[in-house]
């Protein structure tokens, strides 16, 4: 294992040893990714059955850091970051997280060889990689159980409104400049979100859920005007659309939304009306988060399998995948 570690960390600092300079601008993007699960009742195996839990998709984005994402046209100084935030802030004292653990973050190492012995679990070094990423696991997997047992509603609206601020988006570094060569660092903002798509939280009835009495009522004015196009039906009814979100974050923020649920099938899979829940829980979430000039989203229904969950959140971020389902 040691003599494993020393191999790969030589072959790493030879290749960091001396870059000679070129006279031209590199830009380095770094990810900055925030997973954020609605809490809610559809944690509940016994009340919504699906192929994966929100552990599992964790656990799909710590199996990838390294080297998927670290690696990515990249190959030293990563200032990538993983944090695990909460729709409803609340939850943190009642559910009695400890939040120290909920974060992975390679900008805090001041230099490459420190950054590659705690990816690499050097021994003798505190933390690791591996422990950080353990102890992640361990505790958002409390926190899952915890929600299993004592779920309230995510409201969303909410936290796109306000949960997302300074401290969850980071913005450019200012330029560097190192012999002849000019260093900038970006960063892309992406929030996981995995979520049924009901917003039944917070406010109802006036623009800030989407709740399943929202979405009936809407199937069913849809119905009664005869309007073939529903995109056109809710252009010219406002008052079923979400209310945009006011915030000039989401402009740097892109959202993986993961995991839409359709309460509207049959156990079986089957639709009971249509359109179906889900073709209208699409529309709304996407006219509100357009509205709300987010940057770049994606909505998916839930995944049948960990491969599968595996290439949308890959293909979301950018990383090159050949593997097929």
């Amino acid at each position: 294992m040691y003599k494993s570690y020393l191999v790969s960390l030589a072959a790493l600092l030879s290749i960091l040893a001396y870059t000679p300079p070129t006279g031209k601008t590199f830009t380095i993007t770094h990810f900055n990714i925030l997973f954020a699960p609605d809490m809610s009742n559809r944690v509940d195996p016994k009340l919504y059955k699906r192929p994966l839990n929100d552990v599992d998709i964790l656990s799909i984005i710590t199996n990838n850091l390294y080297p998927s994402i670290l690696r990515f046209k990249r190959m030293e100084n990563q200032k990538d970051r993983l944090m695990i935030d909460f729709i409803n802030k609340g939850l943190i004292k009642q559910y009695q997280v400890n939040t120290e653990k909920l974060l992975i973050n390679f900008g805090k190492f001041p230099t490459q060889r420190e950054r590659i012995e705690y990816i690499f679990a050097k021994p003798g070094i505190k933390p690791s990689m591996e422990k950080d990423i353990n102890e992640m696991t361990g505790e958002y997997s409390l926190v899952n159980n915890q929600a299993i047992k004592d779920n309230v509603g995510a409201d969303i609206w909410s936290y796109l409104n306000q949960g997302i601020d300074e401290n969850k988006i980071l913005t450019n570094e200012s330029i560097v400049k190192y012999k002849n060569d000019i260093y900038t660092n970006t960063y892309r903002n992406i929030l996981i979100l995995p979520t049924d798509g009901y917003i039944e939280a917070g406010i109802f009835g006036k623009g800030f859920d989407c709740s399943k009495n929202t979405i009936n009522n809407f199937r069913k004015a849809f119905y009664t005007s005869g309007e073939k196009d529903m995109q056109e039906f809710l252009r010219k009814n406002k008052r079923f659309q979400i209310k945009p979100v006011n915030n000039e974050l989401l402009k740097n923020l892109e959202i993986l939304v993961m995991e839409l649920y359709d309460r509207s099938l049959s156990k079986a899979g089957c639709a009971t009306v249509h359109p179906t829940d889900m073709e209208i829980i699409k529309l709304l979430w996407t006219d509100w988060l357009q509205q709300s000039n987010v940057k770049r989203f994606e909505l998916h229904p839930y995944a049948s399998s960990k491969a599968e969950a595996e290439i949308i959140i890959l293909k979301f971020i950018g990383i090159p995948t050949i593997k097929s389902l």
